[in-house]
């Protein structure tokens, strides 16, 4: 299998659309400070639950459509519907979890009918060397700026789930088989991008890099 068989899953960010952001969680453990992720938000994206409570408290922050995908604030970390939820298990997708949340608006009653979601599979680091290097203006007539087009995740460590995660990296990644499912069901709030088209900036591959060191 190529990278053009996978997507990178996520929200497509709209401001009207519910956000919740979680309440009550630790930067980092207090018995244990050097977990390769530190802060209890990350750990919930990969399924992590060491020393967490459940459910964790999300509280309304912006919006107030309520999606079949809820943004929570940090970058990768999503809350999912009932509907959503049932989706996964009846095609009996792999490589996902969901943990209990309790959703609170910002007159702190409850909204019903979402799951935290955690992503269980795994694949190898990102070769950034494999990537195409383009050159593009961010802003018309701005100096032309470094990116790197195509990411390519380490398959060749890929656990075989519909959902994983490459090694130091929290952005999800899924099969084509999930992304027509999703695309079947007319899930909401769902941005795929085709992992030969993304397209990363100079800073952000120098930072993953350094982190990669560690």
């Amino acid at each position: 299998m190529e990278i053009k068989d996978f997507f990178r899953f996520g929200s497509k960010l709209v401001s009207s659309t519910f956000q919740a952001h979680p309440v009550g969680l630790k930067e980092f453990h207090p018995i244990d400070p050097n977990r390769r992720y530190s802060y209890d938000e990350h750990r919930l994206i990969r399924g992590d639950y060491y020393n967490i409570f459940f459910p964790v408290k999300f509280k309304q922050e912006f919006g107030k459509n309520l999606q079949d995908i809820l943004d929570t604030g940090w970058a990768g970390l999503y809350l999912i519907s009932d509907k959503m939820k049932l989706i996964l298990e009846d095609n009996k997708l792999t490589g996902w979890k969901t943990f209990d949340v309790k959703v609170l608006d910002k007159s702190k009653q409850e909204i019903q009918g979402y799951h935290g979601f955690s992503v269980t599979g795994r694949c190898g680091n990102i070769d950034y060397s494999k990537s195409e290097i383009i050159e593009k203006r961010r802003v018309p007539n701005g100096p032309l700026c470094k990116f790197y087009k195509g990411l390519h995740v380490g398959l060749d460590k890929w656990d075989g789930s519909d959902f994983f995660l490459p090694e130091q990296y929290l952005g999800t990644i899924i099969t084509s088989k999930v992304s027509e499912i999703l695309k079947k069901n007319k899930l909401t709030n769902i941005r795929l991008i085709n992992l030969a088209d993304i397209e990363i900036d100079d800073f952000t591959v120098k930072v993953h890099l350094e982190n990669q060191k560690k």
